[in-house]
């Protein structure tokens, strides 16, 4: 039996506004992390954003799922962070 507490974790998360609060798209674990993270396009693919605790936080959430009121101002922060960080590339690339 692995210890999935030792291995990187990564979970995507979608936004949009008109259809509430942020919504878990993707998650794996292990060599499936390593994946998700290989396939994601570089040059227009979202950030990374590295938070081993909030990951394993958010890992426990079902796919589709909600994030709810206990993580909602830590997510809220993380988006901040990748809209800024979106915001300064759309800039550097104009």
């Amino acid at each position: 039996m692995s210890d999935m507490s030792s291995t990187s974790k990564v979970i995507g998360l979608q936004y949009r506004p008109a259809q509430g609060l942020p919504q878990i798209v993707v998650k794996g674990c292990g060599e499936m992390a390593e994946r998700i993270l290989r396939s994601r396009n570089l040059s227009n693919g979202p950030p990374v954003i590295r938070d081993p605790q909030l990951a394993e936080q958010l890992y426990r959430l079902p796919m589709d799922g909600q994030i709810g009121p206990e993580l909602f101002q830590l997510v809220a922060t993380l988006l901040a962070h990748v809209f800024a960080i979106e915001e300064q590339l759309h800039a550097e690339a104009s």
